[in-house]
């Protein structure tokens, strides 16, 4: 889309949500409501967005330190060992990758980090080129999905994964190995940083209001165009509902490893609790929830917190009746992964309409052109 014509969006969109807070004309506006915002933006960052990065850093460490141990002492034990540090830091990931805003946006880790399915024949090239960089954050053949790729799909078995990567001629799968993971260590810990020491925690907590740009909008936005992510990207496109039914195993996210249904529903899991202002270890701090209650939201005769968590529920419900491998379920039992699809999306008009909308803030991300939703 065209810059001029985008910033142009943006501004019709917002000055449309606040249309709509206006037509109250006054005193009960939830534009007008006088929730602690500090409170909220306090809880997200210092027991969601901090420790789930401070989490991420030192799983991404490890991970590095378990490859250096692999190829110190290569045998299918030590590579079992790296397997684990790999799939500990997937799982992770998902648990940060929904604060696309600030310092992570500062260093593209979405992009740079999961952009699948990954492109091997991109990955390959590179390879046989000797190019070991990692500058264009939009390439498809980097991060979690090049790591799958190289720790489970280089041969049918860990022995013959594990001499591959082993093999002085194979130098250039160890070397991109190590490049990803130096790489991803450090924009990891960069991104920690600049939340702990660099300023950015009490910016965040003090950037109140409705407009664009506020910490409410970057939450907002940032949890809608990322469950939309989980919905379209990690169930919708390998179940085939955007390409007439034919289903694409092949695109799922983390394909050799097998991981894909456990990365989805963590990333589910993670998305409510950034709703609810729920900690992993499940203590209740303020959150989105807590807003729309105290602003009075609705729906279909029931308060829209309610419908919001019925949804969370039935969306996880729905993807723990899937069997694994993802990659085999859709072509095996395709309808329970369509349901599971189904289920995500009819959360989309909570929280992407009915919440934006009685919340008093605009939805600014551009939809995937590919989402039909």
């Amino acid at each position: 889309m065209n810059k001029i014509y985008f910033r142009v969006f943006l501004i019709l969109a917002a000055a449309a949500a606040f249309a709509g807070c206006d037509g109250d004309g006054g005193k009960g506006s939830p534009c007008d409501s006088d929730f602690g915002q500090e409170a909220l933006f306090r809880n997200v960052a210092d027991e969601l967005v901090i420790p789930g990065y401070a989490e991420f850093a030192g799983r991404a460490e490890a991970l590095k330190a378990a490859a250096e141990t692999f190829f110190q002492s290569p045998s299918t034990t030590t590579l079992d060992g790296l397997r684990s540090q790999f799939e500990m830091a997937y799982m992770q990931w998902q648990r940060v990758a929904q604060y696309e805003f600030g310092p992570a946006e500062e260093q593209m880790l979405r992009a740079r980090f999961n952009n699948f399915p990954l492109n091997v024949a991109a990955l390959e090239a590179r390879l046989a080129a000797g190019d070991y960089s990692l500058d264009n954050p939009d390439a498809f053949d980097k991060g979690f999905p090049a790591l799958d790729y190289l720790l489970y799909g280089l041969a049918d078995s860990g022995a013959a994964i594990a001499a591959m990567l082993a093999d002085p001629q194979q130098e250039a799968y160890r070397n991109y190995l190590m490049a990803i993971l130096d790489d991803m260590a450090g924009r990891a810990g960069a991104v920690l940083e600049a939340w702990q020491q660099g300023g950015y925690r009490e910016a965040f907590i003090a950037n109140t209001g409705l407009a664009a740009g506020t910490s409410l909008s970057l939450l907002i936005n940032n949890l809608n165009e990322h469950y939309e992510f989980i919905k379209r990207d990690k169930v919708g496109l390998p179940a085939g509902v955007l390409t007439l039914g034919f289903t694409n195993p092949d695109k799922v996210e983390a394909y050799y490893s097998g991981l894909s249904l456990a990365l989805a529903l963590e990333a589910t899991l993670a998305a409510e609790q950034l709703y609810l202002g729920r900690n992993p270890s499940g203590a209740d701090g303020p959150g989105l929830d807590d807003y729309l209650n105290a602003v009075g939201a609705t729906k279909e005769g029931q308060s829209l917190d309610a419908a919001i968590r019925a949804q969370f529920a039935a969306a996880v419900s729905a993807l723990e009746q899937i069997p694994g491998p993802l990659s085999a379920a859709v072509q095996d039992d395709n309808e329970a992964v369509v349901s599971a699809y189904n289920a995500l999306t009819r959360q989309v008009v909570n929280i992407k309409t009915d919440m934006p909308s009685v919340l008093c803030v605009a939805i600014t991300y551009v939809d995937n052109p590919s989402d039909s939703d």
